[in-house]
């Protein structure tokens, strides 16, 4: 008789902004995988991704989620904003790698089926806000509609309650609830036109975690002399796939997704190596050799539960990488919008990210006769997350890095 048992589920989103101005001992298996694990072998283009994020999670204190994802599509919009052969267009292409037109395809394709498609749990949505005074150009129209199915809307920022409130609740209504109350009645007041881009993602482990094994155990945060306490959860004599990998010193593990390609990859360094150590290890080919060496092993698994809200302008770090002519009176975006007497510029990019990985939601599972069981003579592999670790959710069909983050402190 099967057996209902509550489910461990990623719950995760992202908003991004751009606000324009003028100016046991036991080794037995009953559950195998179905699908056996494809690593993506395809031509990756997160050149950009993984500077983003290198240069983001170092410098930020404590626990944090980022959209690699919704940072390019944003900045995509601006490029097909831009002046052709312009120097914004040619600082843009060379932030965002893409050079080679068939990088745009790819980010144009892979994000039309993403919004187009009937991917489980997984919304992305784009658009331009622009006040009534501004006048958007009709070819600029066709390009985000056409190439990214991004939309525009016409709103009087001159009533700046109104518009918060008209904005709020479309954010609100694209993040499933958990991101509100964003854009702010001051910060609007000398807005003209806000790029918004949302991705909200809400998955169930294809191996739900016992909630009979959730416990509290030592965490050892960053920073803090003493182990302090979370809530783990725990996975026993299951398959997962995994390394351990002597390049990076780290583990990574892979926790797949049900019903889709996506998984959420684990990186945990090994013990007294840091997470800023780690992060200079990780390099695009590091990452995509050690993804195509993942096997299955017995693992035992001692994750903790985490829960992490971001909000920060990106600003800062964009100009980091090279991008500040957007930012700047020599910003060339005259196919957004034309006949202003003052040249468009981006007064700033915010982007706003939570994710919860907890225990909401159930499944129907039981032992059947059909279930495969393996007997594996060796220990368990443990995978003891009780220290600072990264995670990424990857779309494994197509190379494409959703989210990123730290967990420094999962009490927090």
């Amino acid at each position: 008789m099967a057996s209902l048992r509550p489910e461990r589920r990623t719950i995760i989103c992202c908003l991004l902004l751009a606000l324009f101005s003028i100016v046991t001992s036991r080794n037995v298996f009953k559950n195998r995988f179905l699908e056996e694990y494809q690593p993506y072998a395809g031509p990756w283009n997160d050149e950009f991704d993984w500077r983003l994020i290198k240069e983001i999670l170092p410098k930020v204190p404590g626990n944090v989620v980022l959209s690699p994802i919704s940072v390019k599509t944003l900045l995509a919009l601006l490029y097909e904003g831009s002046a052709t052969r312009s120097e914004t267009q040619r600082e843009l292409s060379r932030t965002l790698g893409i050079d080679d037109p068939q990088a745009v395809v790819k980010l144009q394709e892979d994000l039309r089926r993403y919004k187009s498609q009937t991917t489980e749990g997984l919304l992305i949505t784009d658009r331009v806000f622009h006040n009534t005074s501004i006048p958007v150009t009709h070819k600029y129209r066709i390009i985000i509609n056409d190439q990214y199915n991004a939309s525009t809307e016409e709103i009087n920022f001159g009533e700046p309650d109104v518009a918060a409130v008209q904005i709020n609740r479309w954010i609100s209504h694209n993040t499933g609830g958990l991101i509100e109350d964003v854009v702010r009645t001051d910060a609007l007041r000398d807005t003209l036109l806000l790029l918004i881009n949302t991705i909200y993602f809400r998955g169930n482990w294809v191996e739900p975690f016992p909630p009979n094994a959730t416990a509290e155990r030592p965490f050892y945060a960053s920073g803090r002399p003493t182990a302090g306490k979370a809530i783990f959860m725990k996975q026993r004599e299951r398959l997962f796939y995994h390394r351990r990998s002597a390049l990076l010193g780290a583990q990574i593990l892979r926790l797949p997704y049900q019903h889709n390609q996506l998984a959420m990859i684990v990186v945990l360094p090994e013990e007294g190596l840091s997470l800023d150590q780690l992060l200079q290890r990780l390099t695009p080919e590091a990452v995509h050799a050690e993804l195509a060496e993942l096997f299955e092993e017995e693992i035992e698994l001692e994750l903790p539960k985490f829960n992490i809200r971001h909000a920060g302008s990106l600003r800062e770090p964009l100009q980091r990488l090279g991008l500040t002519r957007i930012f700047s009176d020599q910003a060339e975006l005259p196919l957004i919008a034309r006949g202003l007497s003052t040249p468009l510029k981006v007064s700033t990019i915010l982007q706003k990210s939570c994710i919860q990985v907890d225990e909401q939601g159930t499944q129907a599972s039981a032992a059947t006769e059909s279930s495969l069981v393996f007997t594996i003579l060796s220990e368990p592999v443990k995978f003891i997350a009780n220290r600072p670790f990264l995670f990424l959710i990857l779309d494994e069909s197509k190379g494409t890095w959703l989210f990123a983050g730290k967990v420094e402190d999962p009490s927090l």
